[in-house]
């Protein structure tokens, strides 16, 4: 499942019908995990305050799969070469929006979100992310999900290496094959359910990949482009899980 605005609604805690069906979903024999826009650190600690154990994290959009035990399963980082051309765009060095990046396990921000807790992020200077290893995502802030795809597309045509996911009016910019879809099967590839059905839940842009990917389901609050593309649709995660019990 996709985490915010799925299985935790923005700005709530996530409900407690979702927790307990996980329970019951894992008690029978399922796996459980979240594919998240959000790096390793961010989930991780989103993720404290309630008992729910994962048996995996796909995070970054695809880029990075983590099993139970915080062992990484895969990283999809952006060369070193690409990653210096992209930071010299006038887009990334002379906007003031919102700017995050992230390696296969933490989070720094070059310039702070005010949606965000900055207490979970490092303080880092643009010039210094090139001495960061295995960077797998950079992240903006964009006035509108329209000028978001017009950023994506944009930076996409230059580096036809990089793609970008969209979830609100956040752009993530990863590896052009980074979705959640491609995440979640290359999870799956490394560890001992490449040959496991895949139930797959989300609600925005960036979950959309794996929604067709899997004939996965969305949620009765998603735009009406979610609600086509997906097999049925759900008020919530703990409703999906128990119907497929």
């Amino acid at each position: 499942t996709d985490f915010d605005g799925t299985f935790c609604p923005i700005g709530q805690p996530v409900p407690t019908e979702n927790l307990a069906a996980v329970h019951q979903w894992q008690a029978a024999g399922n796996k459980f995990g979240i594919a998240t826009g959000r790096g390793y650190s961010l989930i991780s600690q989103a993720l404290k305050p309630y008992d729910l154990k994962v048996d995996y994290l796909v995070c970054n959009n695809g880029a990075v799969s983590v099993d139970a035990s915080g062992q990484m399963i895969h990283c999809h980082a952006i060369p070193l070469t690409v990653l210096t051309e992209l930071l010299a765009l006038p887009i990334i060095q002379e906007n003031d929006a919102p700017l995050l990046i992230f390696t296969a396990t933490h989070a720094y921000s070059v310039r702070p979100n005010p949606d965000m807790n900055m207490e979970l992020v490092e303080m880092i200077e643009l010039q210094d992310v090139l001495q960061l290893q295995d960077v797998v995502q950079v992240s903006m802030k964009l006035a509108t999900p329209a000028e978001a795809q017009q950023v994506s597309d944009d930076i996409h045509r230059r580096f036809p290496m990089l793609g970008g996911n969209i979830n609100r009016s956040y752009l993530d910019i990863n590896r052009s094959e980074a979705d959640k879809g491609w995440g979640l099967m290359r999870m799956a590839q490394s560890g001992n359910w490449k040959d496991s059905e895949i139930l797959a839940i989300g609600d925005d842009k960036n979950d959309l990949p794996m929604i067709e990917r899997f004939g996965g389901f969305t949620m009765t609050t998603a735009k009406p482009f979610m609600k086509e593309a997906a097999t049925k649709v759900y008020d919530s995660v703990g409703q999906m899980l128990l119907d497929n019990l």
